[in-house]
């Protein structure tokens, strides 16, 4: 799970991460993700500035 997170923070893609991790659907490294794709994503992005 950690390093699933580490490639999804470095910028990794979804099909990249499901290759390096050999996970055959993407439901799993999505779970792990969900909470920091919200975190990195737009409204992360706009909290970074105004906060």
């Amino acid at each position: 799970m950690g390093l699933n997170q580490d490639l999804f923070t470095s910028g990794e893609d979804l099909a990249g991460i499901m290759d390096a991790l050999r996970w055959k659907s993407p439901r799993m490294p999505l779970a792990y993700n969900r909470n920091l794709a919200a975190e990195h994503g737009a409204a992360g992005r706009l909290m970074a500035k105004i906060g």
